[in-house]
Parts: C-alpha cells; sequence; structure tokens
C-alpha cells in the first residue's frame, strides 16, 4: 500500500471551475479541502475504531474503523450519496476514509465492497459502496476486486432488532476462491451493528481469505443495548 496519490493538474482545474463544498455543511471550500474549517474542527480527532466478534479470524474479532460519524451534516452528505444519485460525493468521502487507513496502520493486498442484489442494485442503479471502495483503492494505491456477491434477497435491515440484523445477513453473502491468501481491506458506507460487515467477512475468511479489515465512511453513535435510528440500513 503506497502513499497517498498527488492530486493531478486535471482535478486542480476541475476545482477551479466547479469550487469543492463542504462535506457536511455545503459551503463552498478551498481547492483540497474536505470539510470547512467550523466543521473540521468538529470532525473527531481520531477515527472511530471498533471491534465486533469473529470467530473465523485468526484474532477472534473484525476490526473496523470510520472517519465520521453519522449525524446532522455527514447524515445529509450520505443520503445524497445513497438516494440521491450524487455520485461524485464518492470521492471526498474517500479521501477521509483513506486517512483513517492510514492512520490504522494495517496493510492490504486489495479492496472490496458489501455487495447489494441484483434485485436492489436494479432498483437504484448503482452500489454507493462500490463507488466509495473504488474511489478508496485509488486513493491507497490499491487494486479493487469484485469478490463478493449477494447469494438471496434479505430483508431491509431498518426494520429489524439488532438480533434481527445478525439473522438477516447470515450466510447471504459469498466470496470467490479468489480471496484466497489476500489481505483484504472490505468497504461498506456505514455501520450500526456491524451485522452486515461480519457475514461478509466471514464468506471472504471460508474462501481462504488471509485476513479482513474493514472501513466505513461513517458509524452511526449508537450505544451499548440501544437499538438504531430506524433509517439507518447496515
Amino acid at each position: 500500500m503506497r502513499a497517498f496519490r498527488p492530486v493531478t493538474w486535471r482535478e486542480r482545474l476541475v476545482c477551479l471551475f466547479f469550487p469543492a463544498r463542504c462535506l457536511t455543511c455545503g459551503k463552498a471550500v478551498r481547492a483540497q479541502r474536505l470539510v470547512c474549517r467550523a466543521c473540521a474542527a468538529s470532525l473527531p480527532q481520531k477515527p472511530f475504531f471498533q471491534e465486533f466478534p469473529l470467530p473465523q479470524a485468526q484474532e477472534g474479532r473484525l476490526a473496523v474503523v470510520a472517519p465520521l460519524s453519522y449525524e446532522k451534516g455527514t447524515r445529509r452528505t450520505l443520503r445524497r450519496l445513497k438516494f440521491q444519485e450524487e455520485r461524485a460525493l464518492a470521492k471526498p468521502l474517500a479521501a477521509l476514509m483513506a486517512q483513517a487507513v492510514g492512520q490504522w496502520g494495517r496493510e492490504f493486498d486489495g479492496v472490496v465492497w458489501v455487495p447489494m442484489s441484483p434485485k436492489k442494485l436494479q432498483q437504484r442503479g448503482y452500489n454507493q459502496s462500490q463507488l466509495l471502495a473504488k474511489a478508496l483503492a485509488k486513493e491507497l494505491g490499491l487494486p479493487w476486486w469484485t469478490l463478493l456477491e449477494q447469494a438471496r434477497e434479505t430483508a431491509t435491515q431498518h426494520d429489524l432488532t439488532r438480533a434481527q440484523r445478525a439473522d438477516n445477513v447470515r450466510g447471504a453473502y459469498r466470496a470467490r476462491a479468489e480471496a484466497a491468501g489476500q489481505r483484504l481491506l472490505l468497504v461498506d458506507d456505514i455501520v450500526t451493528t456491524g451485522a452486515t460487515l461480519r457475514a461478509c467477512a466471514q464468506a471472504l475468511y471460508e474462501a481462504g481469505a488471509r485476513s479482513v479489515g474493514a472501513v466505513c465512511a461513517a458509524r452511526t453513535p449508537c450505544s451499548p443495548g440501544r437499538e438504531p435510528p430506524e433509517e439507518e440500513l447496515s
């Protein structure tokens, strides 16, 4: 995994004619800035880090990092990416995710993402996690691989309790044999209970992955024993 790539002259030219916007409040910012100064002061100084039980992993758990908390402006930004077809937002979000991965210090061979079912993909037209993963792979100088697929339809996660979420996605994903021996970085947009990420990581380990770590754009601020907001989908 090499250092973050430099900004190209084409990107500088785009910034000149189409000024960047703060990811949280939407105000215009200088080129190469992801958030305005006011919003930057409220961002976490370190990325969120959480571990979820995963018996298939050598260390017995799946580690997940996320640079943002899913509230206020971040919530609006991710919903614009997810539901309003503002696909260009994947690039600046991926830049923040790349910084979180860099601070993490783990090494990866390639980037993969949480897949959608064919039905949902046809309805939406794109997978926001795939957009984030490809942009992140470019930031990190890593290849991206299509290694996961959703093996069956699942219920919408936001209608379910924490326990039901885990049951809903258990065995719902399968991975290709090319995962064998690879150190994989798994990407999703939001992490709440970690059920979806764990199900995907389990499939990758069953296919022979050497290790799996995960990164999301944001983490839902959900305290232990408290159910996440109903609109959360991961």
